[in-house]
């Protein structure tokens, strides 16, 4: 199984050659890309904009060299926007954020982007799916996926309600990131994979935490209640799907490695 973490947990404190050999160093294979960068700051902690656009040609070539130098493969890249924004004007923003990630998510390497649904509101999954309508033109001509991250706070908070807006929107390079913490609340561990199958392309790494009123919180790989051999298990089965790790620090992220590849090899010998 292919390893890697969100790099944000290394870029947002080191420039971005030194957090690639940080990266590599752990015996990681790849990275979803992020948008903050210690040197950068000008181009996404202060700009409007926020998306991979804000970034000059030279700036986005030397992020992907960096991470290609280090032998990190760039499996997808950040693009988190709020499409189901019930303001027309706030809306309008994230789709156009969206379509900016997809035209330049290639100057850092990249053919996937990875978001989420929005906020969830009344009629904001219609809205979603309105939003996905005209984003996903844009990314099939341009050869690029988009992954929607189902979480339980958003539009789209389960399997089924993800299945819903692949059936809805139609579009063959709109596809799943799957994370087994956002959605526990809702359901369990395997599900997802009866639902979604094929459609699941990547994978987050990070625990859950339900207390006594079903509220979440969201520990760290191997630190909470979701069935990692089973997760994995499934994982596994559904072919070369990178599991790329979250919510970890720097000076914990080894031993959340070392977590998972021990399930990952005692699920691998079984």
């Amino acid at each position: 199984m292919k390893l890697g973490v969100r790099a944000i947990i290394f870029t947002r404190n080191h420039p971005v050659e030194e957090a690639a050999r940080l990266i590599a160093g752990h015996g990681l294979e790849g990275v979803q890309v992020p948008t903050w960068y210690q040197e950068h700051e000008q181009y996404n902690t202060r700009h409007p904009e926020m998306n991979p656009a804000a970034f000059p040609e030279e700036v986005a070539a030397s992020i992907r060299t960096a991470f290609e130098s280090a032998g990190l493969a760039t499996w997808a890249m950040d693009s988190y926007n709020n499409v189901s924004a019930a303001d027309d004007e706030l809306r309008g923003i994230a789709v156009n954020s969206m379509l900016k990630s997809i035209a330049s998510a290639g100057r850092f390497g990249c053919d996937t982007i990875v978001t989420e649904s929005g906020r969830r509101d009344v009629g904001g999954f219609e809205r979603c799916v309105a939003s996905f309508r005209e984003i996903m033109p844009v990314a099939e001509q341009a050869g690029v996926t988009v992954c929607v991250e189902p979480s339980y706070a958003q539009s789209v908070p389960n399997a089924w309600t993800m299945r819903g807006l692949i059936e809805e929107v139609g579009s063959p390079n709109l596809k799943v990131l799957l994370d087994p913490a956002n959605i526990l609340v809702y359901d369990a561990t395997g599900r997802p994979f009866e639902v979604l199958g094929a459609d699941i392309v990547l994978a987050h790494a990070k625990d859950c935490t339900v207390d006594e009123k079903g509220t979440p919180g969201f520990p760290s790989a191997g630190e909470g209640q979701v069935d990692w051999p089973r997760f994995i298990e499934r994982l596994l089965a559904q072919g070369e799907v990178p599991l790329i790790i979250e919510y970890a620090r720097e000076d914990t992220i080894g031993g959340v490695i070392d977590f998972l590849r021990g399930v990952i090899a005692e699920v691998e010998g079984n």
